[in-house]
């Protein structure tokens, strides 16, 4: 299993630079249903907050954690320390890490200045998805991204890819404190015996990925429905995108967008990836919780 994860992850970036030379996609825009509200006392303001950093200490630098992991930060162009950036952690696939990643996800360019995207290097081939030890590694994560640049605490979304789109579930149900929604894109959800609160999620999948079964994502998302107080059935957000959201949901907001595109061209392998238009869309669906 982990060596097709593997191949499927490295195929994959070539689909991406195949994938990536088409025109950008304007980000769709999804209705959310009875969205969480944060507590803003619960996120106190950044210590990077008038610290007087210059924009290009901000693009594609490295940093360390107290614990001596690494991570790489891409911030706005026209940063700003006197404005409290949202933040969207970008978690790899099994057997690669954050540089990787951005190389062909390119978040930064989806969240087009607005915020800032930091992309985590696992220990080791992939994130620990039942302990704590990944956990603690994204609040200090957190921790240090908050004490050089001015960054909201109440505005984190995580994004995992794969087996990074396991562990943001993990993350989402374990330490809400830490996030403000999750999306999961072409991974599936570990069993968690209880989750700590509700939480917005967006689970993207493909129709045809071999790596990781839509059957998973779509599991994924039922699950966190019940988590979320919704009601059983769906309703369309947006039909070009195959986007579906849960009704009736008390404290969260639970959608599923299944990605339907072929080209008979690919190999099956490109298949399991997150499309340039879907990284614009989960962006504008997180814009748009409040």
């Amino acid at each position: 299993m982990a060596l097709a994860v593997a191949a499927a992850c490295l195929v994959g970036l070539r689909a991406r630079r195949k994938s990536n030379t088409g025109p950008r996609t304007a980000a769709p825009s999804i209705a959310i249903v009875n969205a969480t509200t944060v507590d803003a006392a619960v996120a106190p303001r950044a210590r990077g907050c008038g610290a007087g950093r210059a924009n290009a200490s901000t693009s594609g630098t490295t940093r360390t954690t107290r614990s001596g992991r690494t991570f790489h930060v891409w911030g706005p162009a026209a940063y700003d320390d006197a404005r409290a950036y949202p933040v969207v952690l970008m978690f790899h696939g099994w057997s690669s890490k954050g540089r990787s990643l951005e190389g062909w996800f390119k978040m930064e360019d989806h969240v087009d200045g607005a915020a800032f995207t930091v992309y985590p290097d696992s220990e080791g081939a992939t994130w620990d998805f039942a302990g704590a030890q990944d956990l603690d590694f994204t609040a200090d994560v957190l921790d240090a991204v908050a004490g050089e640049w001015c960054v909201d605490r109440a505005r984190v979304l995580a994004f995992g890819f794969s087996y990074g789109g396991r562990f943001v579930h993990h993350l989402g149900c374990k330490r809400p404190d830490l996030v403000r929604a999750v999306v999961a894109g072409g991974g599936s959800w570990d069993w968690e015996k209880e989750c700590a609160s509700p939480m917005p999620v967006l689970v993207i999948h493909r129709t045809e990925d071999p790596t990781m079964r839509v059957a998973g994502g779509r599991d994924a998302a039922a699950r966190w429905a019940k988590i979320d107080g919704c009601a059983a059935d769906t309703e369309v957000r947006d039909a070009e995108h195959g986007c579906l959201a849960y009704r009736g949901c008390a404290a969260g907001a639970v959608t599923f967008c299944e990605d339907k595109h072929v080209d008979r061209s690919w190999p099956a392998g490109w298949n399991h990836t997150v499309r340039e238009e879907y990284r614009s869309l989960a962006w504008s669906w997180f814009e748009e919780l409040r």
